[in-house]
């Protein structure tokens, strides 16, 4: 018995790894504003531009969670604005910064088929201001797929200060589902705070 649930776990945790080796996630491109090296951020509120609400909650559900276990405070923007539009896109930022929050992470997903851009001068992607910044994307956010495998996933991650809405890191990415969008997102969330992580340690 105890020889079988040695297998049985050496398995599962194998599976896990190469689970984790064969994602097809790639970074594209990274962005920091060196204005800001080192600004520490405690408390983050995370925002997932996605239409579906059902996807919303999957990402923000997904990069809290994986937040939280780093030992940072972390709010979901669905508990702020239940529904996302057109119109309440621009009041997340005045009520992140209402609930204490010191920095927004926002995922959306961009057109796979744009090429992806390079940031070789360090020029900010625009726009720099969180409230500018959520009410342009909003008209021009994508859905990832669901069910289609192989299906190209590019997703753009940006953190914002929340004290003067500047703009602090961005990161985009390139995934491919292979192994359904649950699991994508969960190592999708894994790249982007490892990557995010390095970028505002405290030197």
């Amino acid at each position: 018995m105890k020889t079988h649930m040695i297998t049985k776990s050496s398995c599962l945790g194998m599976g896990l790894l190469l689970l984790t080796a064969c994602t097809t996630t790639k970074v594209l491109d990274e962005w920091r504003n060196t204005d800001v090296t080192g600004t520490r951020f405690g408390h983050l509120a995370v925002v997932a531009l996605f239409k579906q609400d059902q996807t919303r909650r999957m990402f923000e559900d997904e990069f809290a969670w994986q937040i939280s276990n780093q030992g940072q405070m972390v709010t979901r923007s669905y508990n702020l604005v239940p529904s996302l539009n057109e119109s309440t896109t621009g009041r997340i930022a005045t009520i992140a910064k209402a609930v204490g929050t010191d920095g927004v992470l926002v995922i959306r997903m961009v057109n796979s088929k744009q090429p992806a851009k390079t940031a070789d001068d360090n020029s900010s992607p625009v726009p720099m201001n969180l409230s500018g910044f959520l009410q342009h994307s909003w008209k021009d956010n994508y859905d990832p797929p669901d069910q289609v495998t192989n299906a190209v996933m590019n997703v753009e991650s940006r953190l914002f200060d929340v004290k003067n809405e500047k703009l602090v890191w961005s990161l985009a990415t390139e995934s491919k589902n292979q192994f359904g969008l649950k699991w994508e997102i969960n190592l999708l969330a894994k790249r982007v705070l490892d990557k995010l992580k390095d970028a505002t340690r405290t030197k």
